[in-house]
């Protein structure tokens, strides 16, 4: 495997399942020096220690992002204790679902919060510290969601469409400090939250599965492949 990220720094939340953990093991792989935050310490605690089993270096952070002040601390400590910061993966999730008759301004709120308000709070402290430095890479995870309708996923689809028109105005503030920010909106993937949603309804797996060209859904590896080829300096 290449070494694209030999010596850089990076950070993933939701990093210890699906996608992030996707992202994580590829970066680390690859040569990154890897925080991964997320909510559940054993499982970070089993990445970390796996990452370093095969020679990788991963630091695992008990973090909900939801707490602002926490994620923002984490972003400029890395700075600090690393001397840089060269990728920063938004990647935690949160689905809240329901028909809007039925949901309720906590859940629609809480959606925001963890899509957009911590989207926010990472890219204004990653840009800070990046455009100082005169380069770095920020990935933000959307959804195909965000891009059309779906039943019972008006706050989901909604949040995340803001994350890509967030993405879009903040990459054309950092454009000039060479610090470049994308989104990646992931289709339907086989993280443990899908399979668990999914397990017990196979008509529902298959009718996903079905609506996509190729009858099957993503991984979060495939994924990770796309994140890791915007993060790096190809």
């Amino acid at each position: 495997m290449t070494k694209r990220f030999e010596g850089k720094v990076a950070i993933v939340t939701g990093g210890s399942l699906g996608i992030g953990r996707s992202c994580v093991r590829q970066l680390a792989a690859e040569g990154a020096t890897v925080i991964a935050c997320a909510r559940r310490k054993p499982k970070l605690d089993e990445l970390v220690e796996s990452i370093a089993a095969e020679g990788g270096v991963c630091k695992g952070v008990e973090l909900d992002v939801n707490d602002l002040d926490g994620f923002a601390a984490l972003i400029n400590d890395t700075f600090e204790e690393f001397g840089r910061l060269d990728v920063l993966v938004n990647n935690a999730p949160s689905v809240k679902g329901g028909m809007v008759v039925d949901m309720n301004i906590d859940d629609w709120r809480s959606n925001f919060t963890a899509s957009v308000d911590s989207v926010f709070v990472g890219c204004r402290e990653a840009m800070r510290l990046m455009q100082k430095q005169g380069s770095g890479s920020i990935i933000n995870v959307s959804s195909v969601s965000s891009l059309r309708a779906g039943m019972a996923a008006g706050a989901y689809s909604a949040s995340k469409a803001a994350v890509n028109q967030f993405t879009a105005c903040a990459a054309m503030e950092a454009a000039p400090y060479n610090v470049r920010l994308n989104v990646v909106a992931p289709g339907s993937t086989m993280t443990p939250g899908m399979e668990a949603a999914t397990r017990k309804d196979t008509v529902l797996q298959d009718a996903v599965a079905g609506s996509i060209p190729m009858h099957r859904h993503g991984s979060s590896e495939e994924m990770s492949e796309a994140i890791c080829f915007l993060a790096s300096d190809q």
